[in-house]
């Protein structure tokens, strides 16, 4: 996936922001397979270490797809680790973006995997628009005039 322009960020921030309300989680990030950090937005979390975080959780997920092979899966579409207080729930995009979400013990699970396979969805088809080529609006032609000179010099006297 190529770089995203200013409006298109900005709509990703928007989606996510919106994920992070109705889930009521803590924080949000969206990392690509190595585990880059593309797109993060926190409520009240203050994480030290977010790069460690996404990078640790990239590997863990993608990791999962070996192990689905193994026992004669194709993939594992989310994966969910529980914790005492902290939970995380990581779901891939069908250009292999990582959404991760960081929510509390007074988070429902099943809404916060509703509402990310729900942001999911919206960020599949919107990052397949974006990776479509732009096509040309118009079909142009450009063609060579003859007559004409290619370079117009000017003459300077020494």
């Amino acid at each position: 996936m190529d770089q995203l322009s200013i409006q298109q960020s900005q709509k990703v921030e928007k989606l996510l922001n919106s994920l992070i309300a109705k889930a009521e989680a803590k924080s949000i990030f969206l990392t690509d397979r190595g585990g880059n950090i593309l797109v993060w937005t926190t409520v009240e979390e203050n994480y030290h270490h977010e790069d460690n975080i996404a990078a640790l959780a990239a590997g863990s997920f993608f990791a999962t797809r070996e192990l689905a092979k193994l026992i004669g899966e194709p993939e594992f579409k989310c994966v969910f680790h529980q914790g005492a207080g902290r939970s995380v729930f990581m779901q891939s995009t069908t250009t292999d973006l990582l959404l991760l979400v960081v929510f509390g013990d007074d988070s429902n699970p099943g809404l916060v995997k509703l509402y990310s396979n729900e942001a999911i969805l919206v960020l599949d088809s919107f990052l397949k628009d974006t990776d479509k080529p732009t096509q040309p609006k118009a079909n142009v032609k450009f063609e060579i005039d003859k007559t004409k000179s290619l370079f117009r010099g000017t003459a300077h006297s020494g």
